[in-house]
Order: C-alpha cells, then structure tokens, then sequence
C-alpha cells in the first residue's frame, strides 16, 4: 500500500516529459527504476514527506548491481552454466563453495555472469584470478572485471583476460581493494 502511495505521489509531480520516459521502458523493473531514479534525482520537484538521506545512495548502488547483472551477456542460472561445463547444478555449486567460479545472489539463489564463458567451459585464468582476489564480496569481484582498471592501464579485465593476458589480471585482482598507489 505504502509502495503504490510512493509511487503515485511520485507520478504526480514528476515532470510529465520524465514521466512519459520511465513508463516507456521495456520491462517492469525499469519503469520502477527509472521512477525512482528521477525521484531521487530531482527531490526538489517531487517534494518527497521524508526523504531518506541515504534513498539516492541506494539507487545508484542497486541501478549499479542491475547493470552488471545485464553486462556482457548477462548471467545465467545454475542450470545454465552447469549445462555449458557438462556438470550438475551440484557440481557448480561446489565450484562457486571453492571460489572457482563468478557468482552474485539474485533473490532466494545464486547468478552467474555470462562473460567468464568461454567455447569450451570457462574462460582461462577464472579460478587464478578469483583466487588472487583478496576482497570476499561478489560483487566488487563482478565490478572489478567489468571496469577499466588504473593497473591495466584504464583497460577492463575482461577485455585483457579474453586477449590471454592471466598474469596481468591476476596482478591486478590481488591488488584490488587494496588503499594507497596503483
């Protein structure tokens, strides 16, 4: 009930060009979004009750997440993946346990992005470069594949791993997270 009055109060005073392009997206989740982002965006319009010092904060860091969920390919189920290595969801799962593996938690499971997917099983230097990392959280794994990185010369990882340059990546996944000079 509190969602439906937020977004109408949002529909009202959101300026009907904005408007017309948020309902305009394809799917559901990016009306939401895009709804969301320009209340966030233009709170002096909307004239939110109480805004959330931390509301806008959470939209770019969600619309970030959506994003690495649709780049490069996407991510695929654990019967996908599982299928493409000829294993069992099992299988994956016990290769995601030992860090061998990409993954996010999307809803009540796991996702894996498509772009460590190579011909024939996954892409060489997956398991090197996801056992040099020392961050734990899935996605800054995910985030530090898909952006350009200062170690690699503004070049993201992916691109370099797909030209076979594993020690490069490697070096700068062990590095990443890390504070002071690249």
């Amino acid at each position: 009930m509190r969602t439906s009055r937020a977004l109408a109060h949002i529909a009202e005073r959101m300026p009907r060009e904005r408007l017309l392009e948020a309902v305009g997206a394809a799917t559901d989740t990016d009306v939401l979004f895009r709804s969301l982002r320009e209340a966030a965006a233009f709170g002096a319009e909307i004239e939110p009750d109480d805004p959330d010092p931390l509301t806008e904060a959470l939209l770019r860091g969600s619309e970030m997440k959506r994003e690495m969920l649709k780049a490069e390919g996407g991510a695929v189920s654990a019967q996908e993946l599982a299928g493409h290595l000829s294993m069992t969801p099992q299988g994956l799962g016990r290769k995601r346990e030992r860090n061998q593996v990409f993954w996010l938690e999307a809803g009540d499971g796991y996702v894996y992005p498509a772009f460590q997917i190579g011909r024939d099983g996954l892409l060489a230097g997956i398991r090197e470069i996801l056992g040099a990392f020392t961050v734990e959280d899935p996605w800054m794994r995910v985030n530090f594949m898909l952006t350009g990185d200062i170690r690699l010369g503004g070049r993201r990882p992916i691109d370099l791993l797909r030209e076979g340059m594993v020690d490069e990546v490697v070096m700068a996944a062990a590095a990443y997270g890390e504070h002071g000079a690249a």
